[in-house]
């Protein structure tokens, strides 16, 4: 197919990358397909921004619209597509104790090593029950553990799984005791993610400190200053008025401010949106560990953000409407 064709036209080394970024958000879409159907989109929306900019400024500013627009666009489509990937490997990671364990359990019962895989394929572990089937019905293939084994972390971007994985093969290798092994590195993994809780209950208070300052310090601030500089615009332009009225020494001009409010409105709003973006990142690496999560956050930031600053923009004009500049 043509949009197959175009997909090509990346080369076949960066479709492999891009195939196995796929493979580890479990996105079945062919890379050649995945790449073309997102090149067409943002060419298409690329062209009416830059239709829509020229008219409105120059070709310059057009230039520079479509290069922003095109850079967050693919940046965003890589970071949702390292999302998912993190997702299912989080996933993996915290049902990885208990497959463990239950292993562990069927093999000190004197079940077979296939059978006990397969008796561990739950349905409450998900998609990782289809990989211990997968194991299961190699061992009883014939394959060696090891080699049935090798191939479980294939596909899932997550260290913690590769490293676990190859404690068990060296452990099989140096001939340890397979349910003895499988119960030491699920009661290991449950250390590790309690300490991991509790260094995130530390730490939740700077998520809180960040979130507090970008949505609710910054849009009250931005909103009293621009209060307070509309009020000072009137008094300059009424000292203005007057000291052209009266008698001025010679080559002393007064002019009022250029600064509008309408600016200063443009000003807080980008500046709002830019600090709450970057803020939704911040917590989400805080928190997560990882700032790709950020994206999650960045609605409720953004909303809360400018709700609160356009709440305090209609409180404060309500409350200093009143005051008159003589």
């Amino acid at each position: 197919m043509m949009i197959e064709r175009i997909g090509r036209l990346l080369g076949e080394k960066k479709l492999k990358k891009v195939k196995q970024m796929l493979d580890y958000a479990n996105i079945k879409t062919p890379p050649d397909k995945f790449v073309a159907t997102h090149l067409i989109i943002s060419m298409l929306f690329s062209a009416f921004i830059a239709f829509f900019v020229y008219n409105s400024y120059n070709i310059v500013y057009s230039a520079i619209s479509v290069g922003l627009f095109l850079f967050v666009y693919f940046s965003t489509v890589l970071m949702i597509v390292s999302l998912l990937a993190e997702q299912r490997a989080r996933y993996v990671e915290s049902v990885l104790p208990d497959v463990l364990l239950l292993m562990s359990s069927n093999l000190r019962g004197g079940i077979a090593p296939e059978e006990a895989f397969l008796l561990s394929a739950r349905p409450e572990f998900g998609f990782v029950a289809d990989r211990i089937k997968k194991v299961g019905k190699k061992i009883a293939a014939g394959d060696s553990l090891v080699d049935a084994l090798s191939g479980f972390s294939k596909g899932i971007r997550s260290k913690l799984l590769e490293q676990t994985m190859q404690m068990i093969l060296d452990g099989i290798n140096a001939g340890g005791d397979l349910s003895v092994l499988l119960e030491s590195t699920a009661n290991d993994l449950k250390e590790t993610a309690s300490i991991r809780k509790e260094v995130a209950s530390m730490i939740f208070v700077y998520a809180i400190f960040i979130f507090m300052a970008a949505c609710l310090i910054a849009p009250i601030l931005y909103a009293v200053s621009i209060q307070l500089a509309g009020v000072l615009s009137k008094l300059s332009n009424s000292i203005s008025m007057q000291f052209l009225t009266t008698k001025s020494p010679a080559g002393i001009k007064l002019a009022s401010s250029g600064i509008t409010g309408d600016f200063l409105n443009k000003f807080a709003y980008v500046n709002l949106l830019i600090t709450a973006i970057f803020a939704s990142f911040i917590v989400a690496l805080i928190n997560k560990g990882d700032e790709k999560y950020g994206i999650r956050y960045i609605p409720f930031f953004v909303g809360v953000s400018l709700a609160l600053f356009y709440l305090s923009r209609i409180l404060l004009a309500s409350f200093f409407g009143g005051i008159r500049v003589i």
